[in-house]
Order: structure tokens, then C-alpha cells, then sequence
């Protein structure tokens, strides 16, 4: 199989240049290309790309389309029949696009995806202390980056994506020990930081949707591709270490609000009525324990303000997508069952 390695960069010259510097050092270093989109690109703003990496394929988009609309538009300047992900800010190891594609390869043509190991750069301990840069585990616990080998571990950015009843897109073993995820089952779906996906599984289901920009747009295309009968793999053997917030702030209300909204967008147009109605009054909750705690606040008001006019504008989008799917209520239901 022959592979394309997409790679998104926005204002992030020097990660990105790290990362293309080891898919550069891929062991067999044949096989794949690489295509890097460079979001509001500027006059001259890929030069030092293009020197040090002359093989690369460039494209040069001059609005900042985030990372679901980077990805289209790497994937229409691909020629692969199997669509590589790669985080501008993570690096992968030099056998990781061999140990991908003979993951996809042999999990058969039924699996649309494989998803890659995840670590995250550094070591982490575990702190009882919150702070800025504080990660809360799964189970709440609380880890901090340390330089301090006898101390720190490595850990888990994640195995793949699950979700909850709820709506909520997740890192699988998010903060897990990173020693052995060999034995790991398949994720519901893949995580868009490091992931191979069959170019016409992903045609077949309308591909990234434009319209996300950025956050839960690998939980769409994952939940679009398990609505069409297909499955997704997990490829412990392609690994990948990748820094934490490297391209974007994790806390930030940016990301915050794009989340809120983007769940919203991707159960409207993936959900039965059933989830819908559950998530919508959840959501209408959350919005009402902000508005009367604003101190405790997820969201500002003025970023739900935000959500909620563009709110009409997303169901509008979702029906017309759903009408294109064509996919029926009890197949909706049956997908929704895997989440236990």
C-alpha cells in the first residue's frame, strides 16, 4: 500500500521541521510521501521547509482552514491510497508508517483505520498539587511533568478515541503507563494526531468535514465510518511521542467553546434522536450551572453566547448531512450500543 503522510502547520515552524525531520528517518524510507499544508500561509513563510526537506509536497493555503480543513486539503493534493496522520508537534519513531500500514494490511479490508500508540514527550509524576500545567487522568488523578527520572514515567497520550452516552470524545488510556499496550482492544475510534486510514473508506463517508475547524473531527469521521459497517484497529507497533498542547493551549476558552460546539455538531449529525435529546439537555444544563455560577464557569457568557447564535447554523448543516448520509435510525442505535 502506498501511503501519504499529512501533516498540518499553523505558525509552528520549528515542531513541524521536527517532525518532518523524522519521517525523514523512516525505516524502509520508501513508500510514502509526505504532504504538509500550511495554513495562512505567508510569502516566503515556507522557504526554510522547502530547503530542508525538497521532497516535501507543499501546499499553501492562505486562510487558516484549522486541522480538519488542513487535512482536506492535504488528502485532494495526496496520491496514497492510504491517508497517514501526523501531529505537526509529535515525532514519529523510525518504523512507525511500516508498523502501521501492516497493522491496516493485515486487519483486512473490513477496518477502515488503525490508530497509533500515543506517548507523550516527557515523564510525568503524580502530584497532588493542581497548577497551570497540571494533566487530570481519566480517574481524576493529578500528573506533572518531572525531570526527575527516579521519579517519572512515560504515559499514555492515548490508544485510539472512545466515547461516552454523554457525547464526549476521550483519549483512550489517556495517562496510562506507556510500558506495554500490546494487547489493547480496538478503540471505537482513532485519534486524528496518529492514525492510517484507507483512502476509500474515508471517501466512501464524505471525508473530514470543513465545517469542525478544529476538535472532534476524528471522532466524526470515526463514528461516520462505524455507521457505514466498518471497524477501527489499534497498531501498537506505531508509535509516536507527542508533546502535550505543543500547537494550541489545552486549556484555553478557544478550546473549550470549540469543543461544546463541536460535539454538538458531530452527535446532530451522527446521533439517534434518543442521544441527541440526552446530550442537547445536557448541554443545556452545563449552560445553566454556568450562567448561575459564572465563577465555576466552563464557559464564559460571552463564549455561549458564541455557541448559541451559531447554533441554527448547525442543526441547518447536520440535517443536510444526515439527508446525505442516509443512514437509518436503527443502525444509529446499533453503533451507540457499542458504547456500552
Amino acid at each position: 500500500m502506498r501511503a501519504s503522510v499529512i501533516v498540518v502547520n499553523w505558525r509552528q515552524p520549528d515542531l513541524t521541521l521536527r517532525a518532518l525531520d523524522a519521517l525523514a528517518r523512516q525505516v524502509p524510507s520508501n513508500g510514502f510521501e509526505v504532504v504538509l499544508v500550511e495554513n495562512e500561509a505567508t510569502p516566503g513563510g515556507t522557504d526554510v521547509i522547502r530547503r530542508a526537506h525538497p521532497e516535501v509536497i507543499v501546499v499553501e493555503e492562505p486562510t487558516n482552514s484549522g486541522f480538519a480543513g488542513g487535512v482536506a486539503r492535504g488528502i485532494a493534493a495526496a496520491t496514497g491510497d492510504v491517508i497517514v496522520l501526523v501531529n505537526n508537534d509529535a515525532v514519529p519513531d523510525p518504523g512507525f508508517i511500516a508498523a502501521g500500514l501492516a497493522a491496516l494490511d493485515a486487519a483486512g479490508p473490513t477496518y477502515a483505520a488503525v490508530s497509533a500508540a500515543v506517548v507523550l514527550e516527557g515523564l510525568f509524576a503524580s502530584t497532588g498539587t493542581p497548577g497551570p500545567h497540571t494533566l487530570v487522568g481519566l480517574d481524576g488523578a493529578l500528573w506533572a511533568r518531572t525531570e526527575d527520572p527516579t521519579r517519572g514515567t512515560a504515559v499514555m497520550n492515548g490508544t485510539g478515541i472512545e466515547m461516552t452516552r454523554d457525547g464526549n470524545g476521550y483519549d483512550r488510556e489517556w495517562l496510562a503507563p506507556a510500558d506495554d499496550v500490546s494487547s489493547r482492544s480496538d478503540p471505537f475510534g482513532f485519534s486524528g494526531g496518529a492514525a492510517f486510514l484507507r483512502r476509500d473508506a474515508l471517501e466512501a463517508v464524505g471525508g473530514f468535514d470543513d465545517d469542525l475547524f478544529m476538535y472532534y473531527e476524528d471522532l466524526d469521521v470515526s463514528w461516520r465510518f462505524r455507521l457505514a459497517g466498518l471497524q477501527i484497529g489499534f497498531a501498537p507497533e506505531a508509535r509516536i511521542v507527542h508533546r502535550h498542547a505543543g500547537s494550541s493551549s489545552s486549556g484555553s476558552e478557544l478550546i473549550r467553546r470549540q469543543s461544546i460546539r463541536n460535539r454538538l455538531a458531530v452527535v446532530l449529525r451522527n446521533g439517534s434522536a434518543t442521544f441527541i435529546t440526552r446530550v442537547v439537555f445536557r448541554t443545556l444544563a452545563r449552560l445553566v450551572r454556568d450562567t448561575l455560577t459564572p465563577g465555576q464557569a466552563y464557559l464564559s457568557r460571552d463564549a455561549w453566547r458564541g455557541v448559541l447564535r451559531e447554533l441554527p447554523g448547525l442543526v441547518a448543516g447536520a440535517r443536510r448531512k444526515r439527508r446525505a448520509d442516509r443512514i437509518l435510525g436503527p443502525r444509529r442505535r446499533e453503533v451507540e450500543d457499542l458504547l456500552g
